[in-house]
């Protein structure tokens, strides 16, 4: 029988194969690098973009910030427009009232027993300060503002004697706190 020796032949196959795994780890790891890089080049890419997007979108918020800044700064101008509309509009409401009361005063003065020298107005007081004859002249006066009906109460503040061209006088002050009729 004649044997044939296989030997070689199987080392030579061993090292054929040691071989083409060695290149198949070889290109596979180059595959592996390759995939790699291309990996983080998109990677790369991606990151740009949204570096570019964020700068794009900080640009905006600034712009932004400035409006909302604006706005308040309106919002602030249109709170005040609105109360100086609103004063206006009370100056409006009550600009007849001290013009009417004059007009009601002609007919409560007592005609050549008083003078009125003064008269104070606001919206809680009206204060009359003048000069009479005498008391009883003062007391028809504060009377005829009780009569009237624009006034809840009248107080005198002061009486006081003074002399005026040589006439003996009363000084007085009158006071009219709350105002029942929107004057």
């Amino acid at each position: 029988m004649i044997r044939i020796n296989l030997l070689p032949f199987r080392a030579a196959r061993t090292k054929e194969n040691i071989r083409r795994q060695v290149s198949v780890f070889f290109l596979s790891l180059s595959l592996l690098v390759v995939i790699l890089l291309t990996v983080n080049g998109y990677l790369a890419g991606k990151v740009e973009d949204l570096e570019r997007n964020l700068a794009s979108l900080e640009s905006e918020v600034k712009i932004y910030e400035e409006r909302a800044r604006q706005v308040e700064t309106f919002k602030a101008e249109l709170k005040d427009l609105n109360k100086k509309i609103e004063i206006v509009n009370q100056l409006k409401e009550y600009r007849k009232d001290p013009p009417l009361l004059l007009a009601e005063l002609t007919e409560l003065v007592v005609p050549g027993r008083m003078q009125l020298l003064k008269m104070s107005f606001s919206r809680q007081n009206v204060g009359f300060e003048g000069l009479a004859m005498d008391n009883e002249t003062i007391a028809v006066f504060m009377r005829r503002l009780e009569r009237s009906g624009r006034f809840s109460s009248v107080n005198l503040s002061s009486s006081v004697q003074q002399q005026v061209q040589g006439v003996d006088m009363k000084k007085f002050d009158i006071n009219c706190p709350v105002v029942i009729k929107n004057l």
